[in-house]
C-alpha cells in the first residue's frame, strides 16, 4: 500500500512538473523578442508582455470576433494607420523588411502577416506608442492609453473628455469606462504590469 502511495506521488509530482514546465515555456518564449521590438519603440517590455498576457495569452494565431490578430490584436484598422505612417503602398511592401523576405510578403494576406510575431510586435506597440504621445499631458497617461487601445480614441472622449480627465484620478477614470470588457482590460493591465515590475525587481 505504501509503494502504491509513493508510486502515486511520484507520478502526481512529475505531471506538476511537466505541467509547470509547459506553462514556463508558453509565457516566456516571446521574452527576448519583446524586450528588443519594445525597446525600439521606447517602451517598458513588461507593459507591453502584460498587453500580450491580456490580448492573446502569447497565442500569435489568435484572433478576435473585431478581426484583431495576433500577439498584440491588432485590427486592420490600426495595421492600415501603421502602413500610412510608414509611406508604404501595401501591408505587403510594409513587412516585407521586418521579415527579411520581400518577395514572400508580396502576396501576404492581413492575418498572415499579423499572425506572425514581429510583425504584431511591431505594429501594436507604434501604435500603443502613439496613445501614450497623444495623452501624454494628462495626469493617467497608461490607464487613457490602455482604454483607447481595446475600444479606440472616440469612445475614450465619450466617457470623459480630455478637460474631464485632467480632474479624475486614475480610478475614477476607470470607473467612467462604460464598456465592462474594456473596464476589466485596462484593470487587468495594469495589475499585470505591477506585478512584472515587482517580479523584475526582485531579479534583479
Amino acid at each position: 500500500m505504501r509503494k502504491r502511495i509513493t508510486i502515486l506521488l511520484i507520478i502526481v509530482l512529475l505531471g506538476m512538473a511537466v505541467g509547470f514546465g509547459a506553462w514556463y515555456y508558453w509565457t516566456h518564449r516571446y521574452d527576448k523578442l519583446i524586450v528588443q521590438i519594445a525597446a525600439e519603440y521606447d517602451l517598458d517590455p513588461e507593459l507591453v508582455k502584460a498587453i500580450v498576457y491580456e490580448e492573446s495569452f502569447f497565442n500569435p494565431r489568435a484572433h478576435s470576433p473585431q478581426n484583431a490578430v495576433g500577439l498584440m490584436q491588432v485590427t486592420p484598422i490600426a495595421a492600415q494607420e501603421w502602413v500610412e505612417a510608414k509611406r508604404s503602398r501595401s501591408l505587403a511592401e510594409a513587412v516585407a523588411p521586418l521579415l527579411n523576405n520581400s518577395a514572400a510578403a508580396r502576396e501576404i494576406s492581413f492575418e498572415e502577416a499579423l499572425s506572425n510575431p514581429v510583425v504584431s510586435l511591431h505594429v501594436g506597440c507604434w501604435y500603443l506608442r502613439n496613445l501614450l504621445a497623444r495623452y501624454s499631458d494628462e495626469p493617467h497617461p497608461l490607464a487613457v492609453s490602455l482604454a483607447a487601445y481595446n475600444a479606440g480614441p472616440t469612445n475614450v472622449e465619450r466617457w470623459a473628455s480630455s478637460s474631464d480627465r485632467l480632474s479624475l484620478s486614475r480610478e475614477e477614470f476607470i470607473a467612467r469606462i462604460q464598456f465592462p470588457v474594456t473596464r476589466d482590460y485596462v484593470e487587468s493591465i495594469l495589475e499585470r504590469y505591477d506585478y512584472y515590475k515587482r517580479d523584475r525587481d526582485i531579479r534583479q
